[in-house]
């Protein structure tokens, strides 16, 4: 064993910040291989070369974890505008968006949280819905855009129109839940009602015209669902002593079909490759193995992640901590946070690494179901997010996120070099910190903790592992 982390830190460092390794995959899975979509070609691809470049970084048992989905594919999506004027409106429809023709009244509900939803009560029946699709601002917490879709839902709406709270003419978009989950007809996992994603102006004109009278819209909507396959990307930098004890660091490597998804995560896929790159070497030095894992199919499911978190299930190995690393990489670096998944013994534990690494970053402890830590969370397993802040942390949601605008030219090369390098050096840490920080809860604590915390619905929830992954 090598005698101190900050030994392998000194060698690990230098290289991150000489290599330009990480752009240049970054402009290849953004300006050569595209949206990589849940299910595609795009993503199969985009495997095979993640897979590739950890054979050539070094690390060990490299392999894909496959598994089956549904796919989606967008066809024709024409808003239109019938009354108090007629009017074409540029839309699109969301993934898993239900094809056929819908007509019906708008009813705005604003930021269409619980709130607006009570409010209206019976009017939001027989009607199509139009609210913002994100609302929260730094520091809030607020509906995610599916929680919205199933409020709608439930309270007998028709459909849905998602509208961007930034402006810049870009579209919303977004997976919705099936309709029917574990459904064997490949119509059961296209969304109950239609929904399509407008820009913040859109939204603003459709506001405006409705001062004049009801407003009446139609859709024609075509798209295409069926069977395919994705893939979690996996290697390893082996422990020398307890090898079997895993500590995993991993983003999502898919997109949305508008965009590149540069930030949304092809980021926090290559601070995770990166991490691999640089441990590499030192494989057998480190008491336990660091994972590396590109996971498939996040957007339309958490797929990857649902799949990954049953290998731990045969006890032949430990799984002791899981970092997700969706939203690593961002911004110029130096605005870095850990966000905890409801362990607050975790969060104290973190809080004493910025003195140790004489790094400042921000650490919460907050429960979110929408993404790569939550299936581990729901197993027991601590679990957390590491993320960054970038050049859209004055804007609503998710900034560029989910629209056209995620592209490569919104990354640069020292925010994902300062991510990498912390995520190294977290990496480090874990994987020789003695005792280890945390431990694993019985997957009935971890349910309890996600009662108490107001999201018990999650349990059973529209996004779990049931709505698209077939095995």
């Amino acid at each position: 064993m090598v005698d101190s982390v900050r030994e392998i830190e000194r060698q690990v460092l230098g290289e991150i910040w000489t290599s330009g390794e990480m752009m240049e995959s970054l402009r290849y899975l953004c300006d050569d291989l595209g949206s990589r979509f849940g299910g595609t070609e795009s993503e199969q691809r985009a495997a095979a070369y993640l897979q590739a470049k950890m054979h050539e970084y070094g690390l060990q048992n490299v392999h894909l974890e496959e598994f089956p989905v549904y796919a989606w594919e967008r066809g024709v999506c024409e808003l239109t505008l019938t009354a108090p004027l007629e009017r074409s409106i540029s839309a699109i429809a969301m993934p898993f968006c239900p094809a056929g023709d819908f007509a019906g009244e708008v009813i705005d509900l604003g930021e269409g949280e619980t709130a607006d939803y009570e409010r209206a009560g019976e009017a939001v029946r027989g009607k199509i819905v139009l609210s913002a699709a994100e609302t929260n601002t730094p520091g809030q917490v607020t509906l995610h855009r599916t929680d919205k879709y199933r409020l709608a839902h439930e309270a007998g709406a028709i459909g849905y129109i998602m509208a961007n709270k930034n402006p810049g003419l870009l579209h919303i978009t977004g997976g919705l839940y099936a309709r029917k989950p574990n459904g064997p007809e490949d119509i059961d996992h296209d969304g109950p009602i239609p929904a399509v994603g407008i820009s913040h102006e859109a939204a603003e004109l459709l506001r405006r015209l409705a001062e004049r009278g009801a407003l009446q819209v139609k859709m024609h909507l075509e798209s295409r669902t069926w069977r395919s396959r994705s893939a979690n990307v996996v290697g390893d930098v082996p422990g020398g002593e307890s090898p079997e004890e895993i500590v995993l660091f991993g983003g999502h490597y898919d997109g949305h079909d508008i965009a590149q998804g540069a930030a949304d995560d092809a980021a926090g896929t290559l601070v995770g490759l990166e991490v691999g790159r640089r441990l590499a070497p030192f494989a057998g030095q480190l008491k336990r193995t660091v994972r590396v894992i590109c996971f498939g199919y996040e957007e339309l499911g958490l797929g990857g992640s649902w799949k990954h978190a049953d290998r731990y299930d045969s006890g032949s190995e430990t799984l002791l901590f899981a970092m997700n690393l969706d939203g690593a990489g961002r911004g110029q670096g130096g605005q870095e946070r850990i966000t905890v998944t409801g362990a607050p013994e975790l969060r104290t534990w973190f809080e004493t690494l910025p003195a140790q690494l004489r790094y400042d970053f921000e650490v919460a402890n907050r429960i979110s179901a929408h993404s790569d830590h939550f299936p581990f969370f729901l197993k027991g397993y601590p679990s957390a997010s590491l993320s960054s802040a970038d050049s859209t942390a004055g804007m609503i949601g998710r900034g560029y996120g989910h629209t056209e605008g995620d592209t490569v030219d919104k990354v640069n090369l020292r925010g994902l070099q300062m991510g990498a390098a912390f995520a190294t050096r977290v990496a480090l840490i874990l994987a020789n910190a003695e005792p280890f920080p945390a431990a694993r809860r019985s997957e009935e604590e971890a349910h309890e903790v996600l009662r108490k915390s107001g999201q018990g619905n999650f349990l059973e929830h529209h996004w779990g592992r049931a709505t698209r992954v077939l095995d």
